[in-house]
């Protein structure tokens, strides 16, 4: 896909934790409340307020980038992108095992067993490289298991919590 920002064209290809804007790609992640984006740049974090409502697939959109407003421009639809991470691993009992995605601190934990939850609902937060992540319910559903507490350490595709449908 295209994006103009200007009189500057860029030819963006997102993949699941890179994007590749021209010659050079770039580690990102995203972490989304409402329509407040936060976009970590190889771990830079940039606020990008979207605007209400579904982004077009084309055409002319402002957004506000750490409180500075850009109009940008979108062109054509996205290419084949790459299969994201999956944050759950579903079964077909409907149960999910959210593992964690990074290496970090646990710093806070919001759910307990029989806790329902709602897609996106807050389980959890990671610290990592000195930025707290947030972790996200990947599906609704009630709370089986939390297998980590405040304060524990975690690999990456360790398990945190297991969400039953």
């Amino acid at each position: 896909m295209k994006l103009v920002v200007g009189d500057r064209e860029f030819e963006v290809q997102p993949g699941h934790d890179t994007i590749t804007v021209g010659n050079k790609s770039f580690a990102v992640r995203v972490v989304r409340r409402a329509n407040i984006v936060t976009v970590y740049v190889n771990e830079k974090p940039f606020a990008v307020q979207l605007p209400e409502g579904a982004l077009p697939e084309e055409g002319p959109v402002k957004l506000l980038v750490d409180a500075k407003e850009f109009e940008a421009e979108l062109k054509g639809k996205p290419g084949a992108r790459a299969k994201p991470k999956a944050k759950a691993k579903q079964t077909v009992g409907g149960t999910g095992a959210v593992m964690s995605q990074m290496t970090g601190r646990v710093i806070r934990v919001d759910v307990a067993p029989g806790d329902v939850v709602q897609e996106g609902q807050i389980l959890l937060v990671i610290e990592a490289m000195k930025m707290e992540n947030e972790i996200a319910a990947p599906i609704g559903g009630t709370i089986k298991v939390v297998s980590v507490a405040a304060g524990a350490r975690v690999a990456e595709g360790d398990p945190l919590v297991v969400i039953e449908a």
